[in-house]
């Protein structure tokens, strides 16, 4: 018997409460590893984004395609480069044609001793309803697909195809004759063999096991998955298939399908990218959940997606880089920069553009030399300064990614402009930071030679740095805001106080935070106010905070005297 109890009554005793942990501290979020884009690729869902990493980009996005073939394609180069050289993982949006793009059923149909496989008729892929992929609706008794036995919509859409294997065990009466099976074990295989999925289940929609868990097989694709949708009909596999039990070598028996095209991106009419695929795509990255801490437009030239993408760094507060064409001159830049509106943008301080007139070998090795952007290698390296935090949890974002410390590091790069004195300045007052060859004492090297937003503004908007650390400090704090939501609104205002207070000394220890000389904030570099809204203060709480961020040391003037 225990000495206590968790609640005591009237009796004589000891009540025990949870222990109560006031030792906790804010997390600080990883979303500023990880860079998202709207990328042209053969593999991948088309209703939302994905995720990616360095170890499964290949398998998830597909082979890339030249850019000669398409300019689009030059996303996946980028993509490809940026997790080689510090993004911890993308968050993909493919692009496609919404009034193209059609998907079908891959379907299995049993016969005595072998399995037929083919592919429905496709029909519309992308949807009014943003969540659901379309495609033909799949009856148990459809005479198109009639005795099938299992039938999978792969929402993974390759271009390229997929391959259907299936197995089943065998199993023994009480005379240890093999009889009929009604588990089977289906795999989900990409066109070239390599396993996607694999699930194991009975195509009786009352099994169960043990446990009384069910064990009918769309139950257990539907519990481990949501990149396929699954129908199967209610039949067993006869003990004399190509399928059952084990070969005479003691290997399991499978039958798999051909290369089955159930997705199709395109048609023989397909005229190009229109205004609702950018908004379809776009689109889906503002409504995703899936975090991230940058955006690229990854050597997209299309207006309607650079302003669509815009738009999403105003609305979830995060940078988007820019790339801008690497064979136009410096003029031509400042021209193509203003084409764009890119200083129009609500949030201009957090749109980023980059010009590299460069020519060099492609980064992942599918094009012949030629320009490529240099947006996501830039955000690439800013996630890999923010993956090394300091005692207080600061990355070091005070420092741009720019200058001798960041150098491109492609092969066979060879400047094609070489910007004058009076070009360096306009593309200065354009916003546009060049990539270009600079000399330093102990190197030549290409680098970001400047580090400045689109913002116009002659004032710390201007600054990348300055832009990075505002835009993570927005997000730390509104983060802390949803948590003080719903508590008494004294112990809200309360604990946002210690949490500011504590928030802004950290930043200023870390380098982020220096002495303002305005003299309302009397030398210090920090200034904030947490209180009920007067006009509603049952309800409602404000905050306010002015901080002095660092800037950039962008200009030198360097002067001699002579002395006698």
């Amino acid at each position: 018997m225990t000495q206590f109890t968790r609640s005591l009554g009237n009796e004589s005793g000891v009540q025990l409460n949870p222990l109560q942990d006031e030792s906790a501290v804010p997390t600080v979020s990883n979303a500023d590893r990880v860079i998202a884009t709207v990328m042209r690729c053969g593999r991948g869902p088309v209703n939302k984004p994905f995720a990616v990493s360095r170890g499964s980009f290949k398998q998830k996005v597909g082979r890339g395609e030249r850019v000669r073939t398409n300019p689009l394609n030059e996303s996946y180069v980028q993509a490809y480069e940026s997790l080689q050289n510090g993004a911890s993982g993308l968050v993909i949006q493919r692009l496609v044609s919404v009034a193209e793009a059609q998907i079908g059923w891959a379907y299995a149909s049993i016969a005595s001793d072998d399995f037929t496989f083919d592919v429905t008729d496709k029909e519309v892929a992308i949807t009014s309803d943003p969540n659901v992929v379309g495609g033909t609706t799949l009856e148990k008794d459809s005479s198109a697909v009639s005795g099938y036995l299992v039938a999978v919509k792969h929402l993974d859409c390759h271009n390229d195809g997929i391959m259907l294997e299936i197995h089943a065990d065998e199993v023994l009466d009480g005379s240890f004759s093999p009889v009929a099976n009604d588990v089977i074990t289906l795999r989900i295989l990409d066109s070239t063999g390599a396993k996607l999925l694999e699930f194991t289940g009975s195509t009786d929609p009352d099994a169960t096991d043990a446990a009384g868990n069910s064990t009918y097989l769309v139950d257990v694709v539907e519990s481990q998955t949501d990149r396929i949708e699954i129908q199967v009909v209610s039949q067993s596999v006869p003990a004399s298939h190509d399928c059952y039990g084990y070969d005479s070598a003691g290997n399991k028996k499978w039958v798999r399908s051909g290369v089955l095209k159930t997705f199709e991106e395109v048609s023989g009419s397909f005229a190009g990218y229109v205004a609702d695929d950018y908004q379809h795509a776009t689109s889906s990255l503002m409504d995703t959940d899936m975090q991230f801490g940058y955006l690229s437009t990854s050597g997209a030239q299309a207006s309607q997606l650079i302003s669509g993408l815009t738009n999403v760094s105003h609305e979830r507060n995060v940078p988007v880089a820019v790339d801008v064409p690497g064979n136009l001159t410096a003029d031509a830049a400042a021209q193509w920069v203003a084409s764009m509106g890119l200083s129009s943008s609500t949030s201009n301080h957090l749109v980023w553009a980059f010009w590299a007139p460069l020519m060099t070998d492609c980064p992942a090795g599918i094009n012949p030399r030629g320009y490529f952007g240099t947006s996501m290698f830039n955000l690439a390296r800013a996630c890999a300064r923010n993956a090394v935090k300091n005692s207080y949890g600061f990355a070091a974002k005070n420092y741009p990614i720019a200058g001798v410390d960041h150098p491109l590091n492609r092969t066979n790069m060879v400047q094609k402009q070489f910007p004058k004195a009076s070009d360096l300045d306009r593309l200065a007052k354009s916003r546009v930071n060049p990539v270009i060859f600079e000399t330093f004492s102990d190197r030549s090297t290409v680098v970001f030679r400047d580090s400045l937003t689109s913002a116009p503004e002659n004032s710390l908007k201007k600054l990348i740095s300055v832009a990075d650390m505002s835009s993570t400090m927005d997000d730390m704090v509104t983060r802390f805001a949803k948590q003080a939501l719903q508590k008494p609104m004294s112990v809200a205002i309360d604990q946002t106080e210690k949490y500011l207070r504590d928030l802004f000394e950290r930043a200023e220890n870390s380098g982020w935070l220096v002495p303002s000389a305005e003299p309302e904030m009397d030398g210090r570099s920090f200034q904030f106010a947490v209180f009920a809204d007067p006009e509603n203060p049952h309800d409602k709480m404000k905050y306010q905070y002015k901080l002095r961020y660092d800037g950039t040391s962008r200009q030198v003037e360097v002067t001699q005297t002579l002395s006698r």
